[in-house]
């Protein structure tokens, strides 16, 4: 069973991002962006990744469309405020893709110490810690 509510409010507190004014440097976006393309944050976003795909594949045809309609519409909400605050294209996408990731279990109701640890650090108003993995 699909958790809808929980989700659709996750989302909606999505709406009050603000992006955290060090962001508004075009150089330390890229240098956070190359941190997030290194170990350990890389690899545990696509073992993340993949544990999200096999749960959506074990599941029903039109719960599955209703977790893309939910995943599209925090991701698209995200990157235009993303996009809207930086104009930093690469940022926004990586948001996106986070978020996509978040919403995917929050729906499902699974549980991912890593996917968790980003959803807190989204609704502090950051983004994800590539610094310092606790799960590493």
């Amino acid at each position: 069973m699909l958790d809808i509510n929980h989700t659709t409010a996750w989302i909606e507190l999505l709406s009050t991002y603000e992006v955290n004014p060090k962001y508004g440097n075009p150089d330390v976006i890229n240098q956070y962006l190359d941190q997030r393309d290194a170990d350990p944050f890389d690899s545990q976003w696509m073992v993340a990744h993949g544990d999200l795909t096999a749960i959506i594949d074990s599941i029903l045809v039109a719960d599955r469309k209703e977790i893309e309609m939910l995943q599209d519409r925090a991701s698209k909400q995200i990157y235009e405020t993303i996009i809207g605050q930086t104009s930093h294209a690469d940022l926004a996408a990586y948001a996106s893709d986070d978020v996509r990731l978040i919403v995917g279990f929050l729906v499902t109701g699974r549980v991912n110490s890593f996917v968790l640890e980003m959803k807190e650090s989204y609704e502090r108003g950051d983004l994800p810690n590539v610094e310092e993995s606790p799960f590493s």
